[in-house]
């Protein structure tokens, strides 16, 4: 109650939250919400109208239970205002449009991507639009010179985002529409032109172009490739160079965070800011001066870093102590978090599912938790043994937290997070200082160069850390939790918390209870596991795979190892499979037929039927036609007659739909993966 009484926007933050959380799974009518949002103003205004202090305090539930209403059904109008302004209205309409970049193009490996919004289209006159796209530029010279702000006229036909067709894949549609994004497109070198120059001032499209000049003096030092990649992402946020296996290393190795402009960062910039204004604390008009000064520094380096969640949650946290300090007030800090928190998901409530965001909230929260617990268990006197004691503290408070939502999001677990974290910390502090000397000395001869030296090799060594560690035996372990084990985690490191303090029996049993639950449950998924035997065909982008699982062995076919390990490592993961068995031929498979738990499967991934016959065509249960081949349907059917004709998803749209009409003629069961997600055969003793 004390917690409850002492920080008031962690209590305006719960019926927020909860809104949030509740739009995502139930639609409330317009009527429901519309009662709630009377009742709730109803409670608020009849607790005014009370005038003795009696019947206030007797009654004070009504203000509170008003309040909870009112921010309850606000989460859910903002939600639904959000999905308003945000649907995207086009979807399949070919035509015209003029369109404004909102983002840099970021260079892929056959095109620039792009963030756009929609402002009109032609429909025999100009009509405004809204709504945020994605566009993918055909890979030319004319495409690597847009800037944000340019407005083009493209010649489009959007489509929604892909949505997820494999098992446990990521659901890269509902991440974009978290986003605000609504649709994709490709678009081909003659189907666009600028239109416009955009004259108007955007102070992102400011911040951008300072950012570009900020990169542009690391390159001017020779800081190329990984090194400029690290870099860039842990100074200014900008990941675009930041190539994916290096960035795997460092989430194999638990430091990944740092590659993400957050606290730290900030809060390096706040201590650098005000070290060197101290002397601005004569009067309380200097201190104003000092505070303000500092918190428009920070929130120019939170445009330069690109308005990430993490920063703006690290920047209006300091803004907060930046300002209670000018008044020589204590700020209080989980109140402080809880209120950036509120204001973050006010301006936007598709925050609260951002991993980024979540992870953030989590560590900083476990920090300020259980490091004062860890720091009860020894107080060192000795300098090197205090930082010592300190960098293991944090990266353990931190790690308690965090480790639900990593093995969740992540299925993995960095066994060497603590020793990473000694030496990655205080070497990206000092890498951070050092940027911060080379973009003021950089027209500095000779002092410039001695900083850029010493920043590119700090960086070089850093990155070789981290892989060296990523590389050692046992470095990484992998644990996958679903969404169930997750939240009881969760509910047990709370209440297990809860003991600590108050030292009562109902929340250690609570606890227990709840580590109880993530065990049955985990038991619960190897029981399903060892009882279950399945064929999937996934859906690859330009390979045939085939998976056979007899209970928690695990075979596969595939014209593609890489492809298929990154499809389905989730999935294996989540089902605590074995790893995978690549096939070439045993006693059950052999050249592309199988014979699998009484099914016979041809597996077509090359034309050796073609011209082909037969007297006695093969009875099959199962044809699997892929690896982007194009026989004559009839021709094959000469050599074998299936029951049923699954199409991966690496068959062109016209001769999935050339072997449909064949089936339907026919009346042989058909199953397309490109429209209806991977095909799941589950076999039954």
């Amino acid at each position: 109650m004390e917690f409850l009484q002492r920080t008031p926007f962690f209590r305006l933050l719960l019926p927020f939250v909860l809104g949030i959380i509740l739009y995502q799974y139930v639609e409330l009518l317009s009527i429901s919400l519309f009662s709630i949002l009377s009742l709730s103003i109803i409670l608020i205004s009849i607790s005014f109208l009370l005038k003795t202090s009696k019947k206030q305090f007797q009654f004070r539930w009504l203000f509170g239970s008003g309040i909870f209403l009112f921010l309850f059904s606000l989460a859910n109008i903002l939600c639904i205002e959000k999905d308003r302004t945000e649907t995207f209205d086009h979807l399949h309409q070919k035509g015209i449009y003029q369109v404004e970049l909102t983002s840099a193009p970021i260079e892929k490996s056959k095109s620039y991507l792009c963030k756009v919004n929609v402002i009109q289209y032609f429909d025999k006159t100009w009509k405004p639009a809204t709504g945020q796209t994605i566009l993918y530029f055909q890979k030319d010279k004319a495409a690597s010179t847009l800037l944000f702000g340019d407005r083009l006229l493209i010649e489009a036909d959007f489509a929604p985002p892909e949505r997820p067709l494999n098992p446990d894949g990521f659901d890269y549609a509902t991440y974009l529409k978290r986003q605000g994004i609504g649709a994709t497109c490709y678009i081909s070198s003659g189907s666009w032109k600028i239109s416009e120059a955009n004259t108007s001032f955007s102070i992102f499209r400011t911040a951008d172009v300072c950012r570009n000049q900020l990169l542009n003096i690391y390159r001017k030092f020779h800081i190329q490739g990984d090194e400029f990649g690290v870099l860039s992402a842990l100074t200014l946020g900008y990941t675009d160079d930041l190539r994916p296996d290096i960035r795997a290393s460092y989430s194999a190795t638990g430091v990944v965070h740092i590659l993400s402009v957050s606290g730290m960062h900030v809060g390096v910039i706040y201590v650098v800011m005000a070290f060197l204004l101290g002397f601005l604390n004569k009067t309380q008009g200097q201190k104003v001066f000092k505070a303000m000064f500092i918190m428009f520094f920070l929130w120019g380096y939170a445009l330069l870093s690109g308005m990430s969640p993490p920063v703006i949650r690290s920047t209006l946290m300091f803004s907060f102590i930046a300002i209670a300090t000018c008044f020589e007030r204590k700020s209080q800090i989980y109140n402080t978090i809880f209120m950036s928190m509120l204001c973050m998901l006010l301006y936007n409530p598709g925050y609260l599912f951002d991993v980024g965001f979540q992870l953030s909230y989590a560590a900083v929260l476990s920090i300020i938790f259980f490091k004062p617990i860890l720091d009860k268990l020894y107080n060192p006197t000795n300098t090197v043994a205090r930082f010592v004691w300190t960098m293991f503290s944090v990266s353990v408070a931190a790690q308690v937290a965090t480790t639900p939502f990593t093995l969740y999001y992540f299925h993995q677990f960095p066994n060497y997070f603590l020793m990473t974290n000694f030496i990655a910390i205080p070497l990206s502090t000092l890498i951070i200082y050092l940027a911060m000397g080379l973009l003021f000395v950089s027209y500095v001869p000779y002092l410039s160069v001695c900083v850029g030296f010493l920043l590119k090799e700090s960086v070089v060594l850093l990155n070789f850390i981290i892989v060296s560690i990523q590389h050692l035996p046992y470095s990484v372990s992998h644990i996958s939790l679903d969404i169930r084990q997750s939240l009881v985690l969760f509910v047990s490191i709370f209440c297990l918390s809860g003991y600590y303090f108050t030292k009562k029996f109902a929340p250690l049993l609570a606890g227990l209870m709840a580590l109880l639950f993530a065990c049955i449950f985990n038991l619960q998924v190897n029981y399903k596991t060892l009882t279950t035997k399945r064929m999937i065909v996934f859906a690859g982008q330009k390979n045939t795979h085939v998976n056979f699982i007899h209970r928690n062995q695990n075979y596969v076919y595939s014209t593609d190892s890489i492809e298929i390990t990154n499809l389905a490592k989730a999935f294996w993961q989540n089902q605590k499979l074995e790893n995978p068995h690549f096939q070439l031929k045993n006693n059950w498979y052999s050249d592309g037929f199988a014979y699998y738990e009484g099914s016979k499967i041809l597996i077509l991934t090359q034309d050796f039927l073609k011209r082909k016959t037969t007297n006695s065509p093969i009875a099959l249960d199962y044809l699997i036609i892929g690896n982007r081949i194009r026989p004559k349907i009839d021709q094959i059917m000469e050599c074998i007659h299936p029951r049923k004709i699954i199409v991966d998803n690496t068959i062109s749209k016209w001769y999935t739909e050339n072997i449909r009409q064949y089936c339907r003629s026919r009346k042989i069961a058909f199953y397309s993966v490109a429209e209806n997600g991977a095909y799941i055969l589950n076999i039954k003793d």
